[in-house]
């Protein structure tokens, strides 16, 4: 009983903490951000924040890491429900990870603000590159597969990227079903060359 209560202790500090941090992003910007004001807006003091993370990029990199560990759990169920690929599941995973980016917004619009994160959209790219590689194996050496899937993640984040940016205007069932039309054939085609 005890241990759930530490739990929930842990989580709610860790909550605090990204959202005074996602508030700081916003109004100051990464780079100004010092640990003393994450602590203050978290309401916390600076030794509760060390407990947790060990400086700012570690909080930084947990926070994507939590994130973009979300869109892999998403894209690797959606892999293994389906031995084949086809059309509707390569669907569903777009769908899928369109949920999950919109479940934590605030995250990915901040941090692909002007005062976010510097090269955020980069991090997503390698991390959804990573994600996509582990089911390609050696595969990947092949150089017209790894110029056929930058070319098609570039694509992907650069929508995923505008549609965080502007999701009022962008409905996600328009934008998933566009990237189907351009990119399913393509990922056949790569999948053929395994």
């Amino acid at each position: 009983m005890s241990k759930l209560k530490v739990d929930l202790r842990i989580l709610k500090t860790r909550k605090a903490i990204k959202e005074a941090f996602l508030m700081l992003v916003q109004t100051k910007g990464y780079e100004r951000i010092t640990i003393q004001d994450i602590a203050e807006k978290a309401m916390i003091n600076r030794n509760t924040f060390y407990l947790h993370y060990v400086d700012k990029p570690d909080l930084m990199e947990k926070l994507c890491q939590e994130s973009i560990g979300k869109l892999n759990v998403c894209i690797n169920l959606e892999r293994s429900d389906s031995d084949e690929m086809n059309r509707d599941t390569f669907i569903s995973i777009l769908s899928e990870t369109f949920k999950v980016i919109e479940a934590d917004i605030v995250f990915f619009k901040t941090m692909l603000s002007q005062n976010g994160y510097p090269n955020f959209s980069t991090y997503i790219k390698e991390a959804l590159k990573s994600i996509m590689l582990s089911g390609f194996g050696d595969d990947y050496n092949n150089q017209k597969m790894r110029i056929g899937l930058e070319y098609i993640i570039s694509g992907l984040v650069g929508v995923i990227c505008m549609w965080i940016r502007d999701p009022e205007d962008l409905l996600v069932e328009e934008v998933v079903e566009q990237l189907s039309e351009i990119h399913f054939h393509n990922i056949l085609d790569l999948l053929k060359r395994i």
